[in-house]
């Protein structure tokens, strides 16, 4: 769970952001991106990057606002996310749950993959610090299919696989751990193994393995100083103490326990620090170090209340209730509306059929004289029926690469029928051709039948002797 606990530990820690909301160099940046997703990236990367964890709620709130005022909805809810994400890793885990899950229904609703998937990381968060883990391997797993590249497919395998190891079920933790490893080491990513391989290594330590964890714990380790990132550096540091705990190395378990404490303590990110009392609570145990011991066993309980008292545990109950209940409700709709589709594209063709049929009937038929206007009304109708199979058919496909922008919906729908006009138009006067034909065919051989007919009649007339 490593890329989003550290991911949103930075923003915890989100830059001074303001003596205005904004720098000008990174609103002008903004401003000037060609498209909504390159803003969004813009947007994002300022995030992550910036980091100082001097008044970065309140700040993060002046940046909201101001986006509120420009009237500018998608950069406000990329900003609702950090504060989100900030909320739930310092512990308010349900009022970032509050937060998140309207800004999720809103992405949703836009067909944001980018947006979706940073509201899914925002919701494991706050679900993983109130330890629901179910809940939280649910958002993780939403975010493979929607991931753009490998980067972030990595960054959800991996994360799944630090759920996975917290939760202590190290079988399917391995499983997605190694494949984030794998992918990392073909994109030769050391900001990327840091936490890949610590994430090894954890289900490793949650298998009992210590010996098959230190190597993966120690490369990790090294790419995290060699990157300069503090924030895997201490969460490293706290896995060293649980695997030194669990071979029953004690000095060493407190030596890195301590140094986590150091760094969490700064930022107050609750969680790891509870972990790294709770280690060392129990060290102390084991060396029968009572002051000690109760000293750390104060300290866990103080901050173990704080993150998880019985009113905080009701609402996050209740509030996963009702985002599941939610989910349940917009996957029926998606299946009702593939099923409407289905249906509405049966009965155009039906339809189709029936006037292709009819137009045929009228053509092939030697019997029967046709009015053209009849072939052209047919035509036209034969022509809307084409466009609305082609609209019925394509209609999703043109919501996923226009993302639901209606005058790009627009344009696509004007390109189809610029194609179709033309080839009616060809269609149409073929048909025409071919009626007048048969018509000119039908009145001469009726001319014919009549002509024979006056003919026989007056041999009958003037009978020869």
């Amino acid at each position: 769970m490593k890329y989003i606990f550290l991911y949103f530990l930075s923003l915890a820690l989100c830059s001074q952001l303001f003596s205005q909301p904004l720098p000008d160099s990174i609103l002008t940046k903004y401003n000037s991106a060609p498209s909504q997703k390159e803003k969004e990236k813009c947007l994002d990367n300022y995030f992550i990057n910036n980091f100082s964890k001097d008044s970065r709620i309140s700040n993060a709130v002046e940046i909201l606002f101001y986006f509120k005022k420009q009237d500018d909805a998608i950069a406000a809810d990329y900003t609702g996310l950090y504060i989100a994400g900030n909320l739930g890793s310092t512990g308010d885990y349900t009022a970032g749950l509050n937060m998140a899950l309207p800004i999720l229904s809103r992405f949703e609703k836009r067909n944001d993959t980018l947006g979706m998937n940073r509201s899914f990381q925002t919701l494991t968060t706050c679900f993983l610090v109130a330890k629901n883990y179910d809940q939280a391997i649910v958002y993780l797993k939403k975010i493979i299919p929607l991931a753009p590249n490998k980067e972030m497919l990595t960054q959800a395998l991996n994360d799944i696989g630090a759920v996975y190891a917290q939760a202590f079920m190290p079988d399917s933790g391995l499983v997605y751990a190694q494949k984030a490893v794998t992918i990392d080491m073909e994109l030769n990513s050391e900001s990327n193994l840091v936490n890949s391989l610590s994430t090894l290594a954890e289900n490793y330590i949650a298998n009992k393995d210590y010996d098959l964890a230190m190597p993966f714990l120690r490369r990790a380790i090294r790419y995290s100083y060699s990157i300069d990132n503090p924030n895997a550096t201490a969460f490293i540091n706290n896995d060293f103490a649980q695997a030194f705990l669990g071979s029953a190395q004690y000095d060493s378990a407190n030596y890195y326990a301590r140094l986590a404490i150091q760094y969490y303590s700064k930022v107050g990110y609750k969680a790891e620090l509870l972990r790294s009392y709770e280690y060392l609570n129990k060290s102390f145990e084991k060396t029968n170090q009572q002051d000690s011991a109760n000293k750390y066993f104060r300290l866990a309980m103080i901050t173990k209340d704080s993150l998880y008292s019985v009113e905080k545990t009701r609402v996050i109950q209740s509030i996963s209730l009702g985002e599941q209940l939610r989910q349940q409700e917009i996957d029926i709709e998606k299946i009702k509306a593939v099923e409407e589709r289905k249906q509405n594209i049966q009965y155009a063709l039906i339809a189709l059929g029936i006037i292709t049929f009819i137009i045929l009937f009228l053509l092939l038929s030697r019997r029967m004289i046709t009015n053209t206007k009849v072939i052209e009304f047919l035509g036209i109708l034969a022509l809307l029926l084409v466009f609305e199979f082609l609209n019925l058919l394509l209609h999703p496909f043109l919501e996923r690469k226009t993302n639901h922008s209606t005058l790009l919906m627009l344009l696509a729908l004007v390109c189809i029928a610029s194609f179709l006009i033309p080839a009616h138009n060809t269609l149409q006067k073929w048909t025409t051709k071919k009626l007048v034909e048969k018509n000119k065919a039908i009145r001469l051989a009726s001319a014919k039948k009549t002509i024979q007919k006056l003919e026989g009649k007056t041999e009958n007339m003037n009978p020869t002797s």
